[in-house]
């Protein structure tokens, strides 16, 4: 549990102008007199310092999409399973999988919420899906298949509830799901959550897209959302909300 000011409070909220939070080796402090304030934040042996002009507003601290850092070069994220499952056709089965962490400090007014700082605790890692010359690249990572929600570092790691439905007629292997991250609904309460779904199509083919509501979570603030206010963009209505995972699941 994260500490400000002596009392215990989860990582992940909404924040005045002036703060100090700690958990484990993650650090964040914003101070100053007036309209003046200075940033720190440090994880491990990183540390971050801005200055923030300003007198009205909030910070926000929430999960974003691990597709940031070190630069986005990516919207996409696979995470592959320790062991391959099997699907007979026509069953539906859930599970439940790990996925990286980022966190995503946010600058935030009536009119206006402004990411300032990403961060994690998590090595990156990318590959790809698919052939070279038309394949998808991805961050990549690597979870065990749980039955039951595991228990996890809450600020390393989030939970995917993963409902698979077998639609094709015969028996599927998987290994491996991939995501688009634009559409990737994060909630949160004492650690980040989604809830997704992969409807398998064919042999090799199925797609994927997150559900948009989780009863007693909150809701992350969506970063595209934030971006695409931004540029002055609907960058999220002109994505499709299904991935089609049309190279395979091993």
């Amino acid at each position: 549990m994260a500490t400000s000011s002596g009392k215990q409070i989860n990582m992940f909220g909404v924040y005045g102008l002036n703060l100090k939070i700690e958990e484990g080796d993650i650090k964040i402090e914003l101070a100053g007199d007036g309209k003046e304030k200075n940033y720190f934040r440090k994880v491990g042996d990183e540390s971050v310092e801005k200055k923030i002009y300003a007198d009205r507003g909030e910070i926000i601290v929430s999960p974003v999409p691990p597709v940031n850092l070190p630069v986005n070069v990516s919207n996409h994220l696979m995470i592959e399973f320790d062991k391959s499952i099997f699907i007979e056709p026509g069953v539906e089965q859930k599970i439940f999988i790990k996925f990286p962490l980022e966190i995503g400090v946010f600058l935030s007014d009536e009119k206006d919420v402004e990411p300032f700082d990403i961060f994690t605790k998590t090595k990156l890692k990318y590959t790809l899906y698919g052939r070279p010359e038309d394949g998808f690249v991805c961050r990549w990572w690597k979870s065990e298949v749980y039955e039951k929600i595991p228990s996890i570092e809450k600020l390393y790691e989030g939970v995917i509830e993963l409902k698979i439905k077998n639609n094709y007629n015969e028996w599927t292997e998987i290994n491996k799901i991939v995501f688009n991250t634009i559409n990737m609904k994060i909630f949160y309460k004492d650690y980040a959550y989604c809830s997704a779904n992969l409807e398998i199509v064919k042999k090799s083919i199925g797609k994927t897209y997150f559900n948009e509501k989780i009863e007693g979570m909150k809701g992350a603030v969506d970063l595209y959302l934030a971006k695409s206010r931004k540029l002055g963009i609907s960058l999220v209505k002109e994505i499709e909300k299904e991935f089609f995972m049309e190279r395979g699941f091993k």
